[in-house]
């Protein structure tokens, strides 16, 4: 099992970077725009910064306030996603 993840485990931080930069284009209007979207969703971008974004589905403080949150939590999530896949080398 662990071979099979330290195999992939490149791969799957390119998949989580591309996946978490999708879904926080999903919550501004020129990134929906650019994906051809209809509108505006932050479920995928508190999603993609679990557990730092847990208390953003609790309280609501507005979109700006949550998309620099969501943007925060996810940066957080990669960085410590870098440091765990390059601590297994």
């Amino acid at each position: 099992m662990m071979r099979t993840i330290r195999l992939f485990r490149w791969p799957l931080v390119l998949a989580y970077a591309v996946a978490g930069g999708i879904a926080l284009m999903l919550a501004t209007p020129a990134g929906v725009a650019f994906l051809g979207q209809s509108g505006l969703s932050f479920l995928p971008a508190k999603i993609a910064g679990l557990p730092w974004s847990a208390p953003l589905f609790f309280f609501d403080d507005g979109p700006v306030t949550a998309l620099a949150i969501v943007g925060i939590c996810y940066g957080l999530n990669l960085g410590v996603l870098l440091m765990l896949a390059r601590e297994t080398d």
